[in-house]
């Protein structure tokens, strides 16, 4: 189908407008369908000359109103060079063409009171057609290959099934008149029913997609417009017909569709975000089909067996003629059928309200499964790919504590001998000294790296002991190189926990340390220490500038860092040691805290 690329903002926008528009349209359209159904019921109280001012004057207005819109829908679309330019050139044509066939039947009917056949109407009649049809089968191009067979198959054989009796019945009507007065006569079921394939097919597909208002519209224009076609030939042959016949509403109605839905496509061609969007079925799907294709269905059917009920009762002369002796009986009769189908028309009404309601809702829930589980999806994507970054670590750990520890051993040897040297040699030069001191932090730094690789990726199992959480952090700040505008601040509390001094050790090192490069100006470190019932809270704020609020939920994720000479392990460590423990840390800005809670007792020796 279609592809209509718009912003979700934009989208949005125009989404609610579309939509505020077709509950508009849809009124005023309904509206219509009334008024020219209650205008023509005046049929019962004015004679054929009288009621021919109604007639004519609405198979030139309404009629004429559609070639026109079409006419400006098909001249827009050809300033943007819309691909269906061409297909409403072809209806604009068909339009224009029935336009000028109703004229000149109403003036062979009205001012010559001649009903000749075949006539010039009959050719503009019949020249619409093929335009129309050729108009449906463009549009539904798009969409071929997403129509089932059976789809064609059953639109074919339902326009079948209407055409054969029809072509019977000419026969049988035209009886011994010539070859091309019953080839004219042929020719219209014939081409009716082709035509009505077409709109099935569109109707039917949109029964199971999302349908645009609009295109709605359109097919059922075209649908009632070959149902009319089929009443009106069945009263042409048993010469029921008369002028203000329930037919000729049929096909008004029809012309007031296919209007209602032509406006609205011009309504989409003025908007700047759809000028390029495809009309058969938008991928900006507002409406569905059964929240205004059924009740504007429900509408229509009983305003059409009510028109049929109130002609064959009150017009046509032989059944007035049988009831002439029981008028009141017959006025209830009426009253009740009308009230009979006011109740059918409401229930099916609230019915569909209500399964529109529960297919809402259960679309909803269907629509909140899928992203959970989309959401499922992605989270154990991230967990592979982690893991598989872990374990590509692992494996690469090996060979750098292998291929580095020596070399790295060595060159710490020879710098240890270096600085023995005895004071009065060159290698004492202060310049020299410096040079040998970033040398060692060096190795120093190149150790930690490898040390923490190694301690995230192979767990050791903790060696538990009742240690003073005090003396080690006071052991790890000994540790530390701490700079001269740092001052750290140490609570006088204490508490003594079991746990593994040396894995703990390690934890006090690097929040400190993070703390102390997070504070490029200098600042202080408050450790605050509180012993509950149950567990000891060990707490680590600094004055630096904080956490950014976007990566303070994934500092603790490993491998992320924001340090160009970090691995991003640091903090992940931290958290897998606390965890051992039994206990949980986590951090938080304004100031930037880190939070350490670790049990007073601990039930079971996790390893990793």
């Amino acid at each position: 189908m279609c592809d209509c690329r718009i912003g979700g903002f934009e989208m949005s926008m125009f989404g609610n407008l579309f939509s505020s528009y077709s509950n508009k349209s849809l009124i005023l359209l309904v509206a219509s369908l009334v008024f020219i159904t209650a205008v023509y019921q005046f049929r019962s109280f004015l004679d054929d000359q009288q009621f021919a001012w109604i007639s004519v004057l609405s198979y030139s207005v309404i009629p004429a109103v559609l070639v026109v819109f079409s006419s400006v829908l098909t001249i827009k679309l050809h300033k943007i060079k819309h691909f269906q330019a061409k297909a409403f050139l072809l209806f604009a044509i068909g339009a224009s063409m029935w336009f000028i066939a109703e004229q000149i039947w109403a003036v062979y009917d009205h001012v010559f009171d001649e009903d000749p056949f075949p006539s010039i109407a009959d050719v503009f009649f019949i020249s619409s057609y093929p335009f129309y049809i050729s108009f449906l089968m463009i549009s539904l191009r798009p969409i071929w290959r997403s129509i089932p067979k059976k789809v064609w198959l059953f639109a074919i054989v339902f326009s079948s099934s209407l055409l054969i009796p029809s072509i019977l019945a000419c026969i049988d009507a035209l009886g011994d008149q010539g070859a091309f007065d019953k080839t004219i006569a042929l020719v219209y079921p014939i081409l009716s029913s082709i035509q009505l394939v077409p709109a099935l097919v569109g109707i039917m597909f949109l029964t199971k997609k999302k349908a645009s208002y609009t295109w709605m519209l359109l097919l059922f224009g075209f649908l009632m417009f070959s149902a009319s076609d089929t009443f009106f030939l069945f009263a042409q042959i048993n010469e029921s017909y008369y002028d203000g016949h329930p037919v000729d509403l049929m096909f008004l109605f029809s012309f007031i569709l296919l209007t209602f839905s032509l406006h609205s496509r011009l309504k989409i061609v003025d908007s700047p975000e759809t000028t390029n969007e495809l009309f058969f079925t938008e991928n900006v799907q507002f409406e569905t089909i059964t929240r205004y294709g059924i009740p504007l269905s429900v509408v229509i059917i009983s305003m059409i067996v009510m028109i049929f009920l109130i002609s064959e009762v009150y017009i046509v002369h032989n059944v007035t003629e049988i009831l002439h002796e029981d008028h009141d009986t017959l006025d209830v009769l009426m009253i009740g059928i009308f009230v009979i189908l006011l109740i059918f028309s409401l229930v099916i009404l609230v019915l569909n309200n209500s399964l529109s309601k529960l297919v809402q809702m259960r679309t909803t829930e269907l629509e909140n499964q899928k992203n959970n589980l989309q959401k499922i999806v992605l989270e154990k994507q991230e967990e592979l790919l982690k893991s598989e970054r872990l374990s590509a670590i692992g494996e690469l750990s090996g060979r750098l504590a292998h291929d580095l520890r020596n070399p790295l051993s060595v060159i710490k040897m020879a710098v240890d001998l270096i600085k023995q040297y005895p004071a009065h040699t060159k290698i004492s030069d202060d310049v020299v000294t410096k040079r040998i001191d970033l040398i060692e932090k060096s190795i120093q730094r190149i150790s930690h790296q490898i040390d923490d690789v190694l301690g995230y990726v192979r767990k050791s199992p903790l060696e538990l002991a009742s240690i003073s959480i005090k003396d080690t952090l006071l052991n790890a700040i000994d540790k530390i190189d701490v700079p001269s505008n740092v001052k750290i601040i140490l609570s006088d509390k204490d508490a003594h926990i079991p746990c593994d001094a040396i894995k703990m050790d390690a934890v006090f090192i690097n929040i400190i340390t993070n703390s102390i490069q997070a504070m490029d100006d200098g600042g202080t470190i408050t450790i605050d220490i509180s012993s509950h019932d149950d567990y000891v809270m060990i707490e680590f704020t600094d004055t630096g500038s904080g956490i950014p609020e976007n990566q303070i939920d994934k500092i603790f994720e490993p491998l992320f860092t924001t340090k160009q000479k970090g691995t991003g392990l640091g903090l992940s460590i931290c958290k897998n040691i606390v965890e051992q423990h039994g206990g949980q840390i986590s951090v938080r800005n304004n100031p930037t805290t880190f939070v350490i809670t670790l049990p007073k007792k601990i039930n079971s020796v996790p390893v990793g």
